[in-house]
């Protein structure tokens, strides 16, 4: 069992900590590399869980074990997601991550759910994932949870002969 909820003010150690696992697991299909997150100063990772724990326009979540009573054991996370919004309406979709051993049991959709409560509480009627256009487990996954293609695509950064191609789930 696992309890989900928004990133604190003072995480930002924990928020580095868990995006480097999550960036060390999962290379090929982030926005950015693991050296240049563990590049980042502290202060980066302290101003982005201050920004991420109450801002109106991005926020950040962990999924968390529980114990029986459905209360967080504070042990390391075993999910993690982060949502922002920049365009009316829309809010993006980054870094989802579920820890190996805590995968198909449900922390994806629990973070997902999470994240559409906060998208409607500042407005929002819909969620965007950029999804490398490969990644066919991702694909999946994110149809899975209502998300339709919407047609749109970009250049992977990190690799600009591969795509990303969006998709939109209506709120």
């Amino acid at each position: 069992m696992f309890v989900v909820r928004r990133i604190r003010a003072d995480e930002g150690p924990r928020l580095r900590s868990i995006r480097l696992a999550a960036l060390a697991d999962a290379p090929g299909d982030a926005t950015t590399t693991l050296a240049r997150a563990e590049a980042r100063g502290e202060d980066h990772w302290v101003e982005a869980a201050i920004a991420n724990a109450s801002g109106a326009l991005q926020a950040t979540f962990f999924a968390e074990l529980a114990d029986g009573d459905g209360a967080p054991t504070d042990g390391e996370p075993v999910g993690l997601i982060g949502a922002y919004a920049n365009e009316t309406g829309i809010v993006n979709l980054v870094g989802l991550w579920s820890a190996p051993g805590h995968r198909d049991v449900g922390v994806a959709t629990a973070l997902l759910a999470a994240v559409a409560d906060w998208a409607r509480t500042i407005g929002a009627d819909a969620l965007r994932m950029w999804v490398v256009e490969r990644n066919e487990f991702a694909k999946a996954f994110w149809l899975n949870e209502g998300f339709a293609p919407t047609g749109a695509a970009i250049p992977y950064e990190l690799d600009p002969r591969l795509r990303q191609v969006a998709m939109l789930r209506t709120l």
